[in-house]
């Protein structure tokens, strides 16, 4: 009993530890430049512990116990899962590390995430971190997919697998054996776009011209944004509505674009002084440049009306 109570105690500290572990986990993310789908965390129950003694006969939870805390980080590809479990063996100190796709035997499928068992190291010292000494927590991390195959198979409340019914065995087998060939075409994907992008930069670095005969597409039109202006970021948005509204046939490669850009120069320069506040990305100079030398994509994207007016006042003002 006294166990139980020390426990339901010790949740607030339990979860102030979550939440100080999300916080430092975002924070590396964002010097190494990772994106995440979603990371969260939560604090054992006091009912899910005693399920989790029952079911394993536990004798001694303060020493078997380890997952009190748990968070859990979801990315989207397998790739990724290896970047975030070098990250976190960089950034706490691992107390444990369980990856349960290396468990599974060839014929078998299931949850593939890699856990760790982390606790804040020698390197966090000071006051902040000291109440958290002797805490650990359980990090998992996994892909999305993964994620809604363990949510949903957690929901059917079957801790063993001799105990679920032949039939729907069967199916949650069938169901597991999809996810992961949908796991392997979105990792053959994204590993074919990271080839494409590299062919992409080695074009430039190679041959001019072979860079510029590629056709317009996200990646080219992206790349081709931060050599033109290396400084500015690009605009995800902007970048799609190019895409969206540029004639095919009237620009069929960088080239064509290329052009574009060079004729609406001197325009681009003047408007930026007038207006800096209307370039903060590097796509502004692009549409910009592309509404000034062609007056049908200048309909279709749908300038501002102070824009309007910039291009047929810079038009009346230079035209030869």
């Amino acid at each position: 009993m006294d166990y139980f109570v020390n426990y339901k105690n010790n949740i607030p500290l339990y979860q102030e530890f979550i939440d100080e572990v999300i916080y430092t986990i975002k924070e590396e993310c964002k010097l190494a430049k990772y994106n995440f789908a979603g990371i969260n965390g939560r604090v054992k129950t006091i009912d899910s512990i005693k399920k989790k003694i029952e079911r394993h006969n536990i004798e001694n939870p303060i020493d078997e116990i380890k997952d009190y805390a748990g968070v859990r980080i979801v990315c989207l590809f397998e790739e990724e899962k290896l970047l975030f479990a070098e990250l976190i063996e960089k950034t706490f100190k691992a107390e444990g590390k369980d990856n349960k796709k290396e468990k599974l035997a060839a014929n078998q499928m299931g949850y593939q995430s890699i856990h760790y068992y982390i606790s804040f190291g020698a390197k966090f010292s000071g006051t902040r971190y000291h109440k958290y000494k002797n805490l650990i927590c359980e990090v998992q991390i996994t892909t999305v997919l993964l994620d809604a195959w363990a949510l949903i198979n957690h929901t059917l409340v079957y801790k063993n697998e001799r105990s679920i019914p032949i039939e729907i065995q069967r199916d949650i087998n069938n169901v597991c054996s999809l996810l992961e060939v949908a796991q392997k075409v979105f990792d053959d994907s994204y590993l074919k776009r990271k080839k494409y992008i590299a062919k992409i930069e080695n074009s430039y670095s190679d041959t001019k011209d072979i860079f510029f005969s590629q056709p317009i597409d996200y990646d080219t039109l992206s790349f081709y944004t931060k050599i033109l202006h290396p400084d500015l970021e690009i605009s995800d948005m902007l970048q799609n509505k190019i895409i969206e509204v540029l004639d095919k046939e009237k620009y069929k490669t960088l080239k064509e674009l290329n052009d574009a850009v060079i004729k609406a120069q001197p325009f681009v320069e003047h408007y930026k002084q007038q207006r800096p506040d209307l370039f903060r990305y590097g796509t502004d100079i692009i549409t910009k440049s592309l509404g000034f030398v062609d007056k049908d994509f200048r309909m279709k994207h749908k300038f501002s009306s102070t824009t309007i007016k910039a291009f047929e006042d810079f038009e009346k003002k230079y035209a030869r």
